[in-house]
């Protein structure tokens, strides 16, 4: 139920956003235009940035129910909801407690960042779970020595799943955390058995068809997009500098448990004050899992927040034993209760600061009722909060501590129509006359090439003075310069754009000699632009 209500609620309501929902969305919709399973395509041209199970899904999607928001986000909200099950399956492996398995549970799918990645289309979240699959078998050949066959086979078909979604990643990520669990226990010995050697071939007849089969047809420019481009360059090369710091994916982790923030701090503290007396099996798991993600994404110069999705399973488990231990201990019970009252305590400051800032909010938002709801709600919740934890419910207490994303994305449902212009291309698109004037090309910035060829279906060209191309090769002209852009133009009797302020300026400066450049309109980002030819006076 928590599930439903967090992952499938409200999903027809946004429209797909810029850039990376309508990159896997118009692939799979070209795929499912061309009825092609195998080659992803993009702008009518095969592209290699990810394999194809994720695209898979939205094809089959499309297919069976209609393409819509609701159905190209529907399989990133079931894998979130099979992530949650998966991980309460974990924790009873694990902990042999209920309780401590159903809030590790409850910390995963009320976390900001996985609920908010449960609503959206990437193949992180698909990632994610195939990786979670795969620590849940191997827990199962740990622990159940009788099922252990079927535990190997389980980790390895769910690698082979994952390496289908994003790659090599797929094996390499829960191998070095496998091996990192056992060089801790000591056992290292335990992969010595026949089972690991099935598991292997298993994997590698599941994931290298496709990669055979692509590199059969298109040969180095796969190799050299998808193994060099896409992931040998990425740990070289930022793709977006802002984020390529050391403590961005520490801060993302914090951050993104929120509103369990503050417990898995306390949990951290606590792991390493067990490290020499009472660690676990899961302790040890999640520590190796989080260390396997962070070496192979933090040395990495690209970085990206949904990137390190697949480590918040092993957070919601650290944080889980640390509430269940609270919760059973006696001596733990000031701790617990001081850091309930210190977690709605945010929300309070949370509340005031929305409350505080309602004039910046209107600058984009043309009602300050949501924002009053927003304040209100979450002082609300910490006010039922504080009162249950003096009074020593702690584990209603928590329950209300994770109902509080609830008014958060209440708002976001309330303001989408103010929102929306800034994240999704949808609104802007529906100023693009559809093939009534034939095909056209129409003019874009980078941030939303993608988005005007996903709802429009034209032709797009990037008007961009800078000359960058696209981290990943796309097949779309760069207008760099005012001959390029005049090149398109005259084929045009008339010419439409969509993009940002600087290309704009720059269309108007530069064309302004022979061409009416009208603004039609502003939405959020995005300059909505006419170009026609002026009409040319001829002397009788």
């Amino acid at each position: 139920m928590v599930c439903g209500a967090l992952f499938l609620t409200g999903n027809n309501l946004f429209h797909l956003s810029d850039p990376d929902e309508v990159f896997y969305s118009l692939t799979a919709h070209e795929m499912a235009a061309k009825n092609e399973w195998m080659t992803p395509l993009i702008f009518g041209q095969p592209q290699f940035e990810k394999p194809p199970l994720t695209y898979w899904l939205l094809e089959t999607a499309f297919k069976t129910w209609g393409e819509s928001p609701f159905t190209a986000r529907l399989f990133p909200a079931v894998f979130a909801t099979l992530g949650v099950i998966a991980l309460y399956l974990l924790g009873l492996l694990g902990f042999k407690d209920e309780r401590k398995a159903f809030l590790s549970a409850i910390v995963l799918a009320t976390s900001a960042f996985f609920a908010g990645m449960g609503k959206t289309v990437f193949t992180d979240m698909i990632f994610s779970v195939f990786i979670l699959g795969a620590f849940t078998m191997f827990v199962l050949a740990f622990t159940d020595r009788h099922r252990q066959g079927l535990g190997f086979i389980g980790f390895y078909v769910f690698c082979a799943l994952a390496t289908l979604t994003k790659g090599p990643i797929g094996l390499l990520v829960p191998q070095i955390a496998v091996i990192l669990f056992l060089l801790y226990q000591r056992q290292i010995h335990f992969l010595a058995n026949w089972w690991v050697l099935t598991g292997i071939f298993l994997y590698f007849g599941l994931a290298l068809p496709w990669y055979l089969y692509i590199y059969h047809l298109y040969g180095h420019t796969f190799i050299h997009e998808f193994f060099y481009n896409d992931h040998w360059r990425r740990l070289l090369v930022a793709e977006h500098r802002g984020n390529d710091h050391w403590f961005f994916y520490p801060m993302t982790m914090i951050a993104g448990l929120f509103p369990w923030s503050l417990f898995l701090l306390a949990a951290w503290v606590d792991l390493f004050k067990r490290l020499k007396s009472s660690v676990t099996v899961i302790d040890y798991l999640s520590l190796s899992w989080v260390l396997a993600v962070l070496l192979v994404f933090q040395m990495a110069h690209s970085k990206l927040a949904s990137y390190i999705l697949p480590l918040f399973p092993a957070l919601g488990l650290m944080t889980g034993n640390f509430l269940g231990n609270c919760l059973s201990q006696i001596q733990h019970r000031k701790k617990m209760q001081n850091l309930l009252c210190a977690s709605f305590a945010i929300l309070v400051v949370f509340g005031i600061a929305v409350m505080a800032g309602h004039k910046i909010f209107r600058h984009y938002i043309s009602s300050s009722m949501p924002m009053y709801f927003l304040s209100s709600s979450l002082i609300t919740f910490a006010g039922i909060g504080i009162t249950l934890a003096f009074k020593e419910r702690y584990q209603l207490a928590l329950y209300v501590l994770a109902l509080s994303l609830c008014p958060i994305f209440l708002t976001a449902f309330m303001i989408r129509t103010d929102l929306e212009g800034f994240v999704s291309s949808y609104e802007a698109s529906e100023y693009i006359p559809e093939r009534t004037l034939g095909e056209m090309t129409v003019l874009t910035s980078k941030a939303n090439a993608r988005g005007i060829r996903y709802y429009t279906g034209q032709e797009v060209a990037v008007v961009d003075y800078s000359g960058k191309p696209f981290f990943s090769p796309h097949p779309v002209p760069i207008l760099d310069t005012t001959d390029k852009i005049m090149s398109v133009l005259k084929d045009q009797r008339v010419t439409f754009g969509v993009v940002r302020k600087t290309a704009y300026q720059d269309i108007s400066k530069n064309c302004a000699g022979r061409y009416h450049v009208s603004l039609l309109r502003i939405i959020g980002y995005d300059y909505i632009v006419r170009i026609e030819a002026k009409a040319v006076k001829v002397k009788i």
